[in-house]
């Protein structure tokens, strides 16, 4: 059974967002296998290791549980659950689910000034290749899909798409760039953004569900081999 105490953790005291940076290095952790399916994550000794009280762990805790990467037991603790191909593709799949819809709903009320603004930066990034390329379009891609969530007018929605942000990031954090796979997203998100400007619903809603499936086909390769699978 593996201990995430084991393992070099960052102190996160002094940080802002303390509960997100806290789910973050989580679910980091149960990504790259440091914390492994049946290991018990104990909010206490979690909390000596990242030099922070035990509020903000367990806030961490309870939002991992929400989308089941733990399992929180009376009386017993966190258990950690299993994490595989097939639990890959739920997250991939519910993701898919939400920002369609999201996709839907925003469409028309987009600012056009800003989806311009954003296609003239993608095409830029689509042309040159600086060093801090991977970073800007990475940021990019953030903005796209929180303006679309923001534009969709469902508290409950975008809600839950900022839920499954948080695993977006951790699992961006645990592949490290991937440029091939960032290449590909700028080409997808024009197509979305160009679908959005002409109002199409129908053809912004499909460019987004290709480009989360092969996205979710990129991570999937990324993260196990065809023996795992």
């Amino acid at each position: 059974m593996g201990h995430f105490s084991s393992q070099p953790v960052v102190p996160l005291d002094r940080q802002p967002g303390l509960r997100d940076n806290v789910t973050r290095q989580l679910m980091a952790a149960i990504f790259n296998g440091t914390v492994r399916s049946g290991d018990r994550m104990g909010a206490q000794k979690l909390a000596e290791d990242f030099g922070v009280s035990s509020t903000p762990v367990r806030e961490a805790l309870v939002e991992l549980a929400s989308v089941g990467l733990i399992e929180i037991l009376p009386n017993r603790g966190a258990v950690c659950l299993p994490f595989g191909v097939r639990e890959l593709r739920e997250i991939y799949h519910l993701r898919r689910v939400f920002e369609v819809e999201a996709t839907r709903l925003a469409c028309g009320n987009l600012s056009a000034q800003d989806l311009r603004e954003m296609r003239d930066e993608l095409l830029h990034l689509s042309g040159v290749d600086t060093q801090d390329w991977s970073s800007r379009a990475i940021q990019l891609d953030t903005r796209l899909h929180g303006q679309i969530a923001k534009a969709c007018d469902s508290v409950r929605l975008r809600y839950e798409i900022d839920r499954y942000q948080n695993l977006m990031q951790s699992i961006r954090e645990v592949l490290g760039d991937q440029n091939h796979v960032q290449h590909r997203a700028v080409e997808e998100h024009l197509e979305i953004i160009d679908a959005l400007l002409r109002e199409d619903a129908e053809a912004a809603c499909k460019a987004m569900a290709r480009h989360l499936d092969q996205t979710a086909l990129a991570v999937e390769q990324a993260f196990f081999t065809a023996s795992n699978a």
